[in-house]
């Protein structure tokens, strides 16, 4: 899997917004950024939704991009099975197997690609002979969403409930995000969203 961040609103933009309901305390803390007193010790997390972050995701399993859609309030845009070649479709092991497992779990994926390239031989099309390809098949996506979004996913895909590869992605993502809103995903909090 692969993570970049596309673009994304600065940090300072959530503390700019804060002034709208909160002047008098910016005011009265000499102008000071209160970004994280705000979003930890009060959780006003309304300010969160004037800073967006757009993410592009690459080489995850669609059972992994199934997750991350039913994440409210973000938007996506995914690759499409009808424009990938059967020759360039990859496949996401999944984790903890072991070598007899994995070979079967390729056997599986040979035989799904056969399939797949004999469906389209007769004269299938594309999105109907799509339906024999597993959920492990590898797929590119993009993720926009304000911070307030982005919290959501972070507090259902960081647990230790959360499948194996999502959970990796979402790790993968709150340090990225810790980089760019030191105020917002702190540490403290990135330890309460994966206690057991």
């Amino acid at each position: 899997m692969k993570t970049k961040i596309v673009t994304y609103t600065p940090e300072n933009i959530i503390g700019e917004s804060a002034k709208v309901c909160y002047a008098s305390k910016l005011m009265e803390d000499g102008g000071k950024d209160i970004t994280n007193q705000l979003v930890h010790g009060h959780g006003h997390l309304a300010v969160l939704r004037f800073a967006f972050v757009v993410v592009n995701i690459k080489d995850i399993s669609r059972a992994c991009s199934d997750q991350i859609v039913r994440s409210k309030h973000l938007d996506f845009l995914v690759q499409s099975m009808r424009y990938v070649s059967a020759n360039k479709m990859q496949f996401i092991m999944p984790e903890g197997l072991d070598p007899n497992q994995q070979e079967l779990m390729k056997e599986s994926w040979d035989q799904a690609i056969k399939t797949y390239e004999e469906l389209i031989n007769n004269k299938v099309k594309k999105e109907d002979a799509r339906a024999v390809l597993p959920m492990n098949t590898s797929t590119n996506m993009r993720v926009s969403g304000n911070l307030q979004a982005w919290m959501d996913f972070f507090k259902l895909r960081l647990t230790s409930h959360a499948q194996y590869e999502i959970r990796e992605l979402a790790k993968d993502l709150y340090s990225k995000f810790a980089q760019l809103y030191p105020q917002v995903f702190t540490l403290k909090l990135y330890d309460n969203l994966t206690k057991e």
